[in-house]
């Protein structure tokens, strides 16, 4: 018993707290959420290879045309955009597509993560498909709505540019180093205004009391409260991810940086000199490291719902107080 009220959700806790006990739990319930994600996982995983596959043999045709366009002082758009229209439609595709599987993947633990908050242990699930397709909806929605209010300002901004470039010609040129600074402030700027989201999204999901922008109006302001927190939190979490991501994904990595190099090679004249496999392996090795890096991204997924029951415990005993 005293072990189960050590990991309960709706316990006040400080940063450390949450990582301490979100490793715990993440640590010691894996094969439980793995029963409950791997065919999910294993569709995102899919989803990946396809998306690694096709950025590392189109990415740099697109980069180098985009470099001989600016080169010669015709700005950032058209004739690219039109000859690689259908490339960037496919990965702009691809990319949506595994956001949406990853959502539905992370939602087969969050339904996992809801039986601990309800009952304070986590099960194992009773058979290798495991499902809730109302929670998959919703971790669905939340995710591109978040996403959405988040590079809001940053798509703005790339449209204003495209704009300004063509009513003046050069634009982006003659300003780069202005133009790019200042997307990159915008860039932190939306980050910081950012995290009170992961609160946000959390609560849209675990609770579903009312629609996500309902959500959003009534509960953006209580992340706020506690941005501190949920800065370190992500911050340290993230950090783990990365570093931990960087090992699992090495090889796929790799493999990237070897195609990018011989079809951008490819472009000026030179030999390909890459084996007929290439393609194939290249697959492989993307699917097979984005299914290990699921994992290891989930840890941030139990962070975040151990620094949301937190936030919720110490709201309540605030309101308790007044």
């Amino acid at each position: 018993m005293e072990k189960k009220e050590d990991n309960t959700l709706m316990k006040a806790r400080s940063y450390r707290g949450v990582l301490a006990e979100g490793y715990r739990l993440y640590n010691g319930n894996f094969r439980k959420l793995f029963k409950a994600s791997w065919l999910m996982a294993l569709v995102y995983a899919a989803c990946c290879g396809a998306l690694g596959t096709l950025t590392a043999i189109k990415v740099p045709e697109l980069t180098v045309a985009l470099m001989r366009q600016l080169t010669a002082g015709q700005g950032i758009l058209m004739d690219t955009v039109k000859d690689y229209a259908l490339s960037f439609l496919a990965i702009v595709g691809l990319l949506l597509l595994a956001i949406v599987t990853m959502s539905m993947a992370s939602a087969t633990i969050l339904n996992k993560l809801k039986e601990h908050k309800l009952t304070g242990t986590i099960t194992t699930p009773p058979h290798w498909l495991t499902t809730q397709p109302d929670l998959m909806w919703r971790s669905v929605k939340g995710c591109f709505l978040t996403l959405l209010v988040t590079v809001l300002p940053l798509v703005l901004y790339v449209g204003l540019l495209a704009v300004a470039d063509v009513v003046s010609p050069q634009f982006t040129v003659r300003h780069l180093m202005t133009t790019v600074g200042f997307f990159l402030l915008l860039a932190v700027i939306v980050a910081l205004l950012s995290l009170p989201l992961m609160h946000v999204l959390m609560k849209y999901v675990m609770e579903a009391p009312c629609g996500y922008w309902r959500t959003l109006a009534s509960n953006y302001g209580c992340g706020m409260r506690h941005w501190g927190g949920l800065f370190l939190v992500f911050f340290l979490s993230t950090l783990l991810v990365v570093l931990a991501g960087l090992v699992v994904t090495l090889p796929a990595n790799i493999l990237t940086y070897a195609n990018q190099q011989a079809h951008q090679g490819l472009l000026i004249g030179d030999a390909l000199n890459m084996p007929s496999y290439m393609t194939v392996l290249t697959f492989g090795t993307c699917a097979f490291c984005s299914y290990l890096e699921f994992y290891v991204s989930q840890v941030t997924l139990v962070h975040n719902y151990y620094i949301y029951g937190s936030i919720e415990t110490k709201e309540h005993e605030k309101n308790s107080i007044h």
